[in-house]
């Protein structure tokens, strides 16, 4: 998909609580009320005429201005603009086709060209993931309002980075190269601590003695939530050979996952891609320095190798 350009951007709630996100989305139209206006007014533009229907319609004057703009700002926006909505926890968005306004059994509507869920690059735009200035937008309780950060919203579908992001992106980058230079300064003893950590931290519950020999794993540890049982082997160094007979060996009927966590693999084990859908998780160094600073045991690191 190609970058769009933006000259305004407005958010419109589809239908009371929702109630037309659906149809709108799967039809690729913007349902909109206004029933008792009718259709030859609204395209013909007697806003004079519909003024005073919403004013008599309405006891309070600020809700009747308030309506008569949102239908004036759906009717009279173009292609230049972009329309976003909010539904199943995903941003959506879209640019309107022609200006005519069409009705059927349901409501008024108007076409637009196709509401997308993601980005230009592909990726969704969970409502979680966005910045807040516009994922607040779901609590707006009128039907249309202006979107005042349209800069952000067009880097946001442009799959652009903020010039704060990338600065912590490189940064972070940059960490992640260190962090996997110290973990090779590791004594193997430190190192499987280390895993024991990275494990515990993440809520699994050890179930074995650390440092306790064992056959085919260095640690086990079983799920608080469901009670299923994984294994985890430690390895300083590693082959490819060495991870396939520990594939082969994995006993896959009393365990869920064997987890293969190593910080110096060899040239053929390091280009294996991991597969996360596999009972077998490779842990290599990249993944395994991301852990370290996600989930806070660099200080822990920094100590051991200072």
């Amino acid at each position: 998909m190609d970058p769009i350009t933006c000259k305004n951007a407005y958010y419109v709630k589809l239908g009371e609580k929702g109630k037309w996100e659906k149809s709108s989305i799967e039809e690729n139209i913007m349902r909109i009320g206004w029933r008792k206006q009718t259709l030859q007014d609204i395209n013909s533009g007697e806003w004079q005429t519909i003024k005073v229907e919403l004013q008599n319609q309405n006891k309070h004057k600020a809700t009747a201005t308030r309506d008569l703009t949102a239908l004036q700002q759906i009717c009279k926006s173009t292609n230049e603009d972009i329309w976003i909505t909010f539904h199943k926890n995903q941003l959506w968005w879209c640019k309107v086709c022609g200006p005519e306004i069409f009705s059927d059994e349901i409501s008024k509507y108007r076409k637009v060209e196709k509401w997308h869920c993601h980005d230009v690059c592909g990726r969704s735009l969970f409502a979680a993931q966005i910045p807040g200035r516009l994922a607040k937008l779901q609590g707006f309780r009128g039907t249309v309002c202006i979107v005042r950060e349209v800069n952000e919203l067009v880097r946001l579908i442009n799959c652009q980075s903020s010039p704060e992001y990338a600065a912590i992106s490189n940064a972070k980058e940059s960490l992640n190269e260190h962090v996997r230079a110290g973990l090779k300064r590791l004594h193997w003893k430190d190192f499987e601590t280390l895993a024991d950590l990275l494990f515990s931290s993440a809520g699994w519950k050890r179930i074995s003695i650390l440092g306790q020999t064992m056959k085919y794993s260095d640690i086990e540890l079983e799920d608080p939530i469901n009670k299923e049982m994984y294994q985890v082997q430690v390895k300083s160094k590693a082959t490819l050979q060495e991870f396939q007979k520990y594939s082969r060996e994995f006993d896959s009927g009393k365990y869920r996952k064997l987890f293969f966590v190593v910080h110096s693999p060899d040239s053929k084990l390091a280009e294996i891609v991991p597969n996360s859908a596999s009972p077998i998780q490779l842990v290599l160094p990249n993944r395994l320095a991301e852990m370290v600073i996600e989930q806070g045991i660099l200080g822990w690191l920094m100590d051991k190798i200072r």
